[in-house]
């Protein structure tokens, strides 16, 4: 197999995963039907770098570290932010929605954005029962608290992290605060305008002179939160470079996530309809991902300057286009990669398996800054652009908000988030 070659298996995974939900979607529900595809793509994947690649086996070990480590964040995450329940009615005016959305943007930086979304969706829901037009609130909820609200630190969305892995540093991505604050900030005003429209076309929300006061249940579970995040940091800024240290890291999160199980009451995890299913798709799919990523993205770090992409607002855009139809995952790592190949034709040695140089260098920052934001804000241009998404439309569903199709959620986001971006890119890249 050529090298060329190698990274077919890596296209088909990532065009397979866009399409099956679309055109199988029965046959895809199935996490089992996830992993066989997962295995079918990656198997070969596996035994080509076993068998021919150079220091193939290498990078093989390399790659399940960073996927255990990947996945044992997302995993405490998921689960410590399961054991946190708002309990309470919310008023939802459109001042008090705008007020969760930006707080769901700032708390995306400390338990993701898979975790914020699973924190507030249902509360925002709730709030927001009477109301007969609700789509917009959960549509503009996928913008910013499931996608954007993350940009901030590498707990906040998982390209973010998977970059932290590959070196860039833990408070690298604070230089983003720039585009976070005027993307959020635009898509908020945004959001009052047009709930403070539909909630004029709306029945009154029915009085609640009783109205239950609004708590936080579970709030050991901020400590254990608070443990994650304080391990990633410490592990990954000040740690050894070594197979130990991800060990402990690895270790240490999933010490946190069983102290949550051991500690939260059942009823939380009955309120917040606790499943095991969504960590669970999100294990087997990404498991193809990082088999069939290694040789695709040697290649870009090879070829990338051949691509003609050389300046920060086309990484942006290049980016975030395959992250609006792909997981925004791997989207970022390919970018990434393919910046590394650029600033190495221009005289540079970078390495795509230490992407904090790439952060450290002259120009690869400002291309490292644009694949950043690319992956991250235009992980929300469609469902399947990044793993909250769909989670949140499907609990929207389940409270009997009448959600709009594929095409028809695209349609919102070009009308409202491709403006935004466009501004943003102007201005900040």
């Amino acid at each position: 197999m050529s090298p060329a070659a190698a990274v077919l298996p890596f296209v088909i995974y990532l065009l397979l995963i866009a399409a099956l939900p679309l055109v199988a979607g029965r046959f895809w529900d199935h996490n089992r039907n996830k992993l066989a595809v997962a295995l079918a793509a990656g198997l070969p994947v596996a035994i080509y770098l076993i068998v021919a690649a150079p220091h193939g086996a290498e990078a093989l070990a390399d790659t399940a570290r960073e996927y255990a480590t990947f996945m044992s964040l997302l995993g405490a995450l998921f689960v410590i932010a399961g054991g946190i329940f708002l309990r309470g009615a919310l008023a939802g005016t459109p001042a008090v929605n705008t007020a969760l959305l930006a707080a769901g943007a700032l708390l995306a930086n400390a338990i993701g954005t898979t975790g914020a979304s699973a924190l507030l969706i249902r509360p925002l829901l709730r709030a927001n029962a009477h109301r007969r037009h609700g789509r917009h609130l959960v549509i503009f909820f996928i913008f910013i608290v499931s996608n954007g609200g993350g940009l901030l630190t590498p707990l906040g969305d998982p390209p973010l992290f998977l970059g932290f892995l590959r070196g860039v540093p833990f408070t690298w991505t604070l230089r983003l605060a720039a585009p976070w604050a005027s993307v959020n900030l635009a898509l908020l005003a945004v959001f009052f305008i047009v709930d403070r429209w539909h909630t004029r076309r709306d029945p009154p929300p029915p009085r609640a002179p009783d109205r239950e006061p609004l708590r936080i249940e579970g709030k050991l579970n901020l400590v254990w939160l608070l443990g994650a995040a304080a391990t990633v940091y410490v592990l990954g800024t000040f740690g050894p470079r070594w197979s130990g240290s991800a060990a402990l890291q690895i270790a240490a999160l999933i010490a946190f996530a069983a102290l949550s199980l051991a500690t939260t009451a059942r009823r939380i995890h009955e309120a917040n309809r606790f499943s095991w299913a969504p960590i669970q798709e999100v294990a087997v799919v990404f498991v193809g991902i990082f088999l069939t990523m290694v040789p695709a993205l040697s290649f870009m770090q090879d070829h990338g300057a051949s691509l003609g992409l050389t300046r920060p607002w086309q990484f942006f855009w290049a980016a975030g286009a395959l992250s609006s139809v792909l997981d925004n995952a791997p989207t970022y790592l390919t970018f990434a990669s393919l910046a590394t190949g650029v600033v190495n034709a221009a005289g540079g040695q970078l390495s795509v398996h230490d992407l904090g140089a790439l952060a450290a260098h002259p120009a690869g920052h400002q291309l490292l800054e644009a694949v950043s934001c690319g992956s991250v804000f235009m992980g929300a241009m469609t469902y399947i652009g990044n793993g909250p998404n769909f989670m949140v439309k499907a609990i929207a569903e389940q409270h009997h908000v009448r959600m709009p199709g594929f095409f028809g959620y695209l349609g919102w986001s070009i009308a409202i988030l491709v403006p935004v971006l466009a501004a943003m890119a102007i201005v900040e890249l």
